[in-house]
């Protein structure tokens, strides 16, 4: 299945776009239960671990390829990855807040140049139903814009990304928005689209994977 043209726009003008249904629920399920099997013991907060198993990759179909190559103006498709970032996010019983703002790549001892990109395009693919407070990834529409419009006006002090995670604070980045989705659903986002996990309020673990290419 092929984006329309509203689609890509609106990735264009946000920065990010979740397109549902990316996946049958038999593959959405079966990645789940690896992950469930990888996790072990109840714990708190998050777990971020790289899983290397071909019903995970699985998830990584032609249609998520597919659609992350056109947003990233690729004509080829984009290979599926092997070894797969997965991010679990557990039940808590803390009161959900707003979390802050954030780009990927953007670590001091990793060095990542802003310009060119490190990546062309993120995606989260999610295999748990997302209900508002129930660990969703929260995004900054147009951010990538105005964080783009910073590098570009003074491209030494911004010349690696740390430097430009670091001044989002004191950026207006607009209202945040709060992603619920269905399982089996993909968001994909920029690499300059500012954006967070967030808490889950919910009751059961939010599972969700997690790649760039």
């Amino acid at each position: 299945m092929g984006l329309g043209a509203e689609q890509i726009q609106s990735y264009v003008n946000d920065g990010f776009l979740l397109v549902a249904d990316l996946m049958d629920r038999k593959t959405v399920e079966e990645a789940r239960r690896v992950l469930v099997e990888h996790i072990g013991p109840r714990r708190e907060n998050s777990l971020h671990a790289f899983v290397s198993d071909p019903t995970v990759s699985a998830c990584f179909n032609k249609n998520i390829c597919s659609a992350a190559a056109e947003l990233a103006g690729v004509r080829k498709r984009f290979a599926p990855p092997r070894t797969v970032y997965t991010i679990t996010v557990f039940p808590t019983s803390e009161p959900w807040t707003w979390p802050w703002p954030h780009i990927d790549h953007s670590r001091d001892e990793d060095a990542h140049q802003t310009f060119p990109p490190p990546f062309h395009v993120g995606c989260l693919i999610y295999l748990s139903d997302i209900q508002p407070h129930s660990g969703g990834t929260i995004v900054w529409p147009r951010s990538h814009r105005r964080l783009e419009e910073l590098a570009a006006s003074n491209p030494e002090r911004y010349k690696y990304l740390a430097a430009l995670n670091g001044d989002i604070p004191q950026l207006d980045l607009g209202c945040p928005q709060e992603i619920t989705a269905r399982a089996g659903g993909a968001l994909f986002y920029h690499y300059l689209c500012a954006h967070s996990g967030s808490s889950n309020s919910g009751a059961e673990p939010r599972f969700a994977l997690n790649h760039k290419w």
